[in-house]
């Protein structure tokens, strides 16, 4: 039964040179999409997405382009922060990184979030901010390295990663075949679909034929 979605929304700056427009238009679109998606997760009886929002290896890019997406994560906290219907969709809504790299202004903003979705039941949004697959497994390491552990078993270790839960399906937009980091202790068992579009052409037609070629498959889980 599927439960759990993780999408890689990938493709934004090569939609944004085809279509000729600007990437903050593009970016703006995709944070929007991500809400799209948690309505059609919510129609198909689907309780958790977790979305790449900003990888580690995202610092490398221009200062302008982080600007511009640091912007608007800021203007969509607001938005969230203000608006009742997150409440009364019971979405509960989970910043998973290391958000100490980002402003004092953005940290507050991530934990205020956090703080007045906790209590949501409903559905449950994980958004991925400053996340890479290597950084959460040695962060869990180092943690139980602290209190002093000198065995580790799966399920000690699981207990100290930033993200608990594991997905069913994993979903890359922009025709990319590789995970790039993503969840790499959680998604042994994921089954893993990619689509060929970008992320801002991604519809619900093409969330479906994911959700319908999962349902072909068969987990076995090692069995």
């Amino acid at each position: 039964m599927l439960k759990h979605i993780a999408i890689i929304p990938d493709g934004n700056r090569r939609y944004a040179r085809n279509a000729n427009i600007s990437i903050e238009k593009v970016y703006e679109k995709s944070i929007k999409k991500v809400f799209d998606i948690v309505v059609w997760c919510k129609e198909f009886k689907i309780k958790t997405l977790t979305i790449w929002g900003f990888s580690t290896e995202n610092w490398k890019r221009s200062e302008i382009e982080k600007k511009i997406l640091f912007k608007l994560f800021e203007k969509k906290c607001k938005e969230i922060l203000s608006d009742k219907a997150i409440d009364k969709e019971g979405i509960k809504i989970k910043i998973i990184g290391n958000i100490k790299q980002f402003s004092k202004n953005l940290q507050k903003l991530f934990k205020d979030i956090e703080i007045k979705t906790k209590k949501n039941k409903k559905f449950n949004l994980n958004v991925l901010l400053n996340y890479g697959g290597r950084s959460e497994i040695i962060s869990a390491i180092n943690q139980i390295l602290l209190e002093g552990k000198k065995k580790i078993t799966e399920v000690e270790f699981k207990k100290h990663l930033w993200l608990k839960e594991e997905p069913d399906l994993i979903i890359r937009t922009s025709g990319e075949q590789r995970l790039s980091g993503l969840l790499p202790f959680q998604s042994v068992y994921s089954e893993l679909y990619f689509e060929k579009k970008l992320f801002p052409e991604f519809q619900k037609k093409d969330f479906l034929k994911a959700l319908k070629n999962f349902e072909k498959r068969e987990r076995r889980f090692g069995k």
